[in-house]
């Protein structure tokens, strides 16, 4: 989780620091020149599976207290969602170049795999 909260950072402060390239426009972009955005289906989907994700784990962290482990896990997933939240924001700012938004992209695509992966581990922790 770590590695994802710092690739955000890492994200952001690429974005602040004005890292921008020229590329031609081979048609493939959209109207403005820029490459597209994630659209609001995948950003949902998304934000769906981290906020599932994180609501499931920290209930059976809430049923088993006596489980440490399980309940510093919820604690420290509780940064996914607005992890992803941040690489959304990359995303969608106008002044985010291409490269910085195709990174934020790609970022926010490999944390909602790992969300996805991590739900699909919480019935072999004894969570349902």
């Amino acid at each position: 989780m770590r590695r994802a909260l710092a690739a955000a950072l890492l994200v952001l402060a690429a974005a602040s620091a004005g890292c921008s390239t020229k590329k031609k426009d081979d048609g493939g972009g959209s109207a403005s020149g820029r490459a597209p955005t994630m659209t609001p289906a995948e950003i949902k989907r998304g934000e769906d599976a981290c906020t599932g994700y994180v609501k499931q784990l920290c209930a059976c962290a809430a049923a088993r207290p006596d489980d440490a482990a399980l309940k510093e896990r919820c604690e420290l997933k509780q940064a996914k969602p607005e992890a992803l939240q941040l690489l959304y924001d990359v995303d969608a700012d106008p002044s985010s170049s291409d490269d910085s938004r195709l990174r934020a992209q790609i970022e926010a695509r490999k944390l909602i795999a790992k969300c996805i992966q991590e739900a699909a581990q919480l019935p072999a922790m004894g969570c349902r």
